[in-house]
């Protein structure tokens, strides 16, 4: 028998689950899974900063509903990574993290790097585990698979101790079992009881909604959500990686910007997959209805009636119940006519234009304004961009205009940081959408303190030639202006940079396409000759520092805002 050591045991595991993409910043203590990656066809992408490992992992996880994998050394690579795992975690995004870890004899001992990355993060992750028997090292990897993928979706940590990693040893069999299955193997159907009844609540309601979630995404179960909602003439409202399950450019979607008419009124609101986490305000008055009967399905039976007391419960695989609800109404087809629900969905379409009319006009009064205004910005990158690009959110100014101006038309094309928001995360989650969706388009729209934070791996993305674009706000200011905060004013400093930095000139020395910014109708061919470079670009863009979210003051419906 070959002898093979711990590394060899975990890329094994690796290539069985068709890693194509490790994200990664070499250490010591990772050595042997290193050593291992070319013979098992997986590409290293090798990082500035590890919490970019993780960001990158969860974008790639996010866009292609396949986990993202990173490693990170003992120690200091581990409490790096943090804020990237647990952005994932708290997002329920299916990451695998592997972290080099101490000799086990050295426990208390102070061992060079010593840290216990499971118990850092046991407390976001689904599971967390110290891997210290080299007999079932491919186990405990497998386990982590298997916990990541499984529905709720979420990070697994192994750490991996040097003294298991690099434990040399006749080839024999690993304890058995940990199967990984694919996502197809293991979906359930609903209670077809509880699925009758839903078609009947369905058939009798005047204002029901459809309300889709990250369970939309992972069950890949958007073209059903779609066709449930045609059929039965439903409006929908979708959030989080199920976000644009029905495209938000079609007749029955609500856009959260205006959603609170319809998630206050419903008379029936079917939640699939969907948490009614603190961004839904828990799924309470007046954001939401109290009067409504809620029905929630779900693939897992914890996340039934956590927050909103549902009703009728449907335990099973979204794609499975929601085709179970086509065949349910289509057998009962004439309790759904033509016109069925007409006059709530004239309220939405009535709505919907009033939005849009009315974000035209806010677009149009400001289209010449000198500092560059949010609202030109981001029109314009709508009117350039491809219809099928992935946006990365990583600045709270613009995050609401991307949510006014840019309609998401399927799953996965909004990439952000999810209940944890935290700032910085957007190039190395650009990188991972990349590699995820190769060939598209990548826009990442990024504020000057995140890409302090995280932009050095543009660095990454010229290395490898991924063509993610950053298009930055460079405002020269972190967090909104001491007049939109006035409790503040004059009692402390301001939270600024230095004014003019040139982030683009800064971008170029590390291979990247760059450009400046400082005059509106220089934004669409500065995002032309960007897309058109083939390369990683960085658009600096001087934008307004007067200019907050779209919340901050009430600029728009604000008494329907999220």
């Amino acid at each position: 028998m070959a002898v093979v050591d711990g590394g060899t045991l975990v890329g094994r595991v690796l290539a069985e689950q068709k890693v194509k993409y490790l994200f990664s910043i070499n250490g010591g203590h990772l050595f042997p899974i290193l050593a291992t990656l070319k013979e098992n066809d997986i590409k290293l992408i090798h990082m500035r900063h590890e919490q970019a490992t993780a960001y990158a992992a969860d974008g790639y996880a996010r866009t292609t509903g396949t986990p993202g994998v990173c490693c990170v050394t003992a120690g200091c690579g581990l409490t790096n990574a943090v804020t990237g795992l647990c952005v994932a975690g708290l997002t329920g995004s299916a990451v695998v993290c592997l972290a080099g870890q101490h000799p086990v004899g050295e426990d208390g001992l102070g061992s060079f790097q010593e840290a216990y990355g499971a118990e850092v993060c046991r407390t976001f992750s689904k599971f967390a585990h110290r891997a210290l028997d080299w007999y079932r090292l491919s186990f405990d990897v497998r386990q982590a698979f298997r916990h990541a993928t499984l529905p709720p979706q979420g990070v697994s940590v192994v750490d991996l101790p040097t003294n298991v990693l690099y434990h040399q040893e006749e080839e024999t069999d690993q304890v058995p079992g940990a199967k990984v299955y694919d996502t197809d193997q293991l979906r359930s159907l609903g209670d077809p009881r509880a699925i009758e009844r839903v078609a009947d609540l369905l058939a009798h309601s005047e204002r029901p909604l459809l309300v889709g979630g990250d369970g939309i995404f992972w069950s890949q179960a958007a073209p059903e959500f779609a066709e449930l909602a045609e059929l039965t003439q439903t409006p929908t409202y979708t959030r989080r990686a199920g976000h644009g399950a029905l495209s938000e450019e079609h007749p029955l979607a609500v856009r959260g910007a205006w959603k609170k008419p319809f998630t206050g009124r419903a008379d029936l609101v079917i939640a699939i997959g969907f948490r009614f986490w603190s961004g839904e305000k828990f799924g309470q008055p007046p954001t939401w209805t109290d009067k409504a009967t809620y029905v929630q399905i779900d693939a897992t039976p914890e996340r039934i009636g956590w927050q909103v007391p549902a009703e009728v419960a449907v335990v099973g695989d979204p794609k499975l119940v929601l085709r179970q609800l086509i065949e349910g109404v289509k057998a009962r087809q004439k309790d759904f006519p033509e016109n069925k629900n007409a006059d709530w969905r004239a309220e939405v379409n009535t709505a919907r234009e009033n939005f849009n009319k009315q974000v035209r006009e806010r677009t149009d009064k400001v289209r010449g304004e000198l500092p560059i205004h949010p609202d030109r910005l981001i029109s314009d990158l709508v009117s350039v961009a491809d219809k099928d690009a992935t946006i990365v959110v990583d600045s709270f100014t613009l995050s609401g205009y991307i949510s006014h101006h840019w309609p998401v038309r399927f799953p996965g094309q909004i990439v952000d940081a999810g209940p944890l928001a935290p700032v910085g995360h957007g190039i190395g989650m650009a990188i991972g959408a990349q590699l995820g969706r190769p060939g598209k388009q990548v826009i990442t729209v990024i504020g000057d303190g995140g890409i302090g934070i995280g932009g050095w791996d543009m660095e990454t993305a010229a290395k490898y030639n991924i063509p993610v674009i950053a298009l930055l706000w460079n405002n020269s200011s972190w967090g909104p202006g001491f007049d939109q905060m006035p409790m503040l004013k004059g009692r402390t400093d301001p939270f600024d940079m230095l004014p003019g930095i040139r982030y683009d000139r800064i971008f170029e020395e590390l291979g990247c396409h760059g450009e400046h910014v400082e005059a509106p109708d220089e934004i669409m061919p500065a995002l032309k000759r960007a897309f058109e470079s083939g390369k990683p670009a960085v658009i600096n863009v001087v934008g307004d520092k007067r200019i907050g979210h779209p919340t901050l003051g009430g600029n728009l419906l604000g008494s329907t805002q999220v």
